[in-house]
């Protein structure tokens, strides 16, 4: 009996010994199974990362190809549309067109025009991290392969955000690069259209001949530098023509324009439809001028307003026919509203230019305003402003300004007074 005892203690504990030896091995192999999972589910998640990855990089790549290639036509439109004056090409609409597509370029790419010519991008495409390395233990595992799973959906929804990007970019450039080439062959109609006036040297029809068969050709140069040279030989050849004008007035008359000269009232020069400057004065905007305007544009810039010289000097050559083409469009009574005679422009004086958009609209924008506010403390007055036609003798104009000096600029603008009722003189064509 005893040793039965005996035997049935020891088969127990035997018993008991298996037992245990069985569960321990049960929860190593839950615990190994566990791991092989935490392993797989990272190693599935490791993998979408990595296809992710490369999904952002081909993008990435895209994009940085789409936004250089956006950057580079919203530089040469705005040159364009800097160096073009509507009045010498075929269709002003190109212009309006070419506008209105860098604003969308802008919009699209994240782009900011600073000055014609000058772009900057604010935006860059998203660069995947690196392959992290496999963490050791179970709960590492999981927690890293639930992070890149995370990071997957992340990269992947950034991935599809710069697609968009991209293809708004392409498609924005597209129409932009369409509209330089539309302003180029509008100018290359007008300039095969138009003839060199006639009593223009013939050295300076030559050049303009060679000008105009440029536009035609992307071999001679960037658009705006093919338009720019266009318009610079036109310009000679007019200013050619009227200096062979001059010559012959002052052969056959005992005058012309000998007998004109600058008018100047309390030292400031005078040009308005009572004043006349003499056809050979002026050679481009005085140094005073654009150093005043630079100092503006800095500080406007600083605030975020952008602005440019859309139109500056014209030569007595070129307003003949800026004013010719209104005065045939609309009639001499309703051009001399807006548009002066040939000698009595002030953009003839190198004292005046019109900024960004030719338009009441730009009154409206935040740069007009600013300009309206701001521009005497630059030395510049709003020549003609909201109200005063009966003194000037031109509609409002918030993109034409004068450059007076700061004192005079300020005391002008003080006073509330056009610049007529200031200096008490008028503006009327005899």
């Amino acid at each position: 009996m005893g040793a039965n005892r005996k035997d049935r203690a020891i088969a127990r504990r035997t018993f008991l010994g298996f037992a245990a030896v069985f569960t321990t091995a049960g929860v190593v192999g839950t615990i190994t199974t566990d791991n092989a999972k935490a392993r797989a589910a990272f190693d599935d998640a490791l993998e979408n990362w990595i296809a992710s990855g490369d999904a952002v990089d081909e993008t990435a790549s895209a994009f940085t190809t789409a936004q250089t290639d956006a950057v580079a036509a919203a530089a040469e439109g705005s040159k364009v549309v800097e160096v073009t004056n509507p009045e010498m090409i075929d269709d002003s609409a190109t212009l309006d067109a070419l506008r209105a597509s860098l604003d969308a370029l802008v919009a699209a790419g994240l782009l900011t025009i600073v000055a014609p010519g000058e772009v900057t991008s604010e935006t860059t495409a998203p660069d995947p991290r690196s392959t992290p390395e496999a963490p050791e233990g179970r709960d590492a595992q999981r927690a890293e392969a639930q992070k890149l799973a995370t990071d997957t959906a992340r990269l992947t929804e950034e991935a599809q955000a710069t697609e968009t990007s991209t293809a708004d970019l392409e498609a924005a450039t597209a129409t932009a690069l369409a509209d330089i080439d539309a302003v180029v062959t509008s100018a290359a109609n007008h300039g095969s259209a138009a003839e060199a006036p006639s009593l223009a040297s013939q050295e300076t029809k030559d050049a303009y001949a060679a000008a105009v068969a440029a536009l035609t050709d992307p071999a001679s140069g960037t658009a705006s530098a093919r338009i720019s040279s266009y318009q610079q030989t036109w310009t000679a050849a007019q200013d050619s023509h009227a200096a062979a004008e001059a010559a012959q007035a002052r052969g056959n008359t005992s005058g012309g324009d000998d007998d004109i000269q600058p008018t100047y009232i309390n030292g400031i020069l005078i040009a308005n439809k009572t004043y006349r400057l003499p056809s050979w004065y002026g050679n481009g905007l005085t140094g005073d001028t654009l150093a005043a305007f630079e100092r503006m544009r800095a500080e406007a810039a600083s605030l975020g307003h952008n602005l440019w010289i859309a139109s500056g000097f014209r030569s007595y050559s070129t307003q003949v026919k800026v004013y010719n083409s209104y005065a045939s469009r609309d009639g001499s009574a309703a051009a001399d509203r807006y548009s002066a005679r040939p000698g009595h422009s002030e953009h003839q004086s190198g004292l005046a230019f019109d900024l960004n958009t030719i338009t009441e609209a730009f009154g409206y924008t935040p740069e007009g305003q600013w300009v309206a506010a701001n521009a005497h403390r630059f030395g510049f007055i709003v020549r003609y402003p909201q109200g005063k036609e009966g003194s000037t003798g031109y509609i409002w104009e918030p993109w034409h300004l004068r450059y007076l000096g700061v004192d005079t600029a300020t005391a002008v603008y003080n006073s509330g007074l056009s610049l007529e009722e200031y200096l008490g003189i008028t503006s009327v064509y005899s």
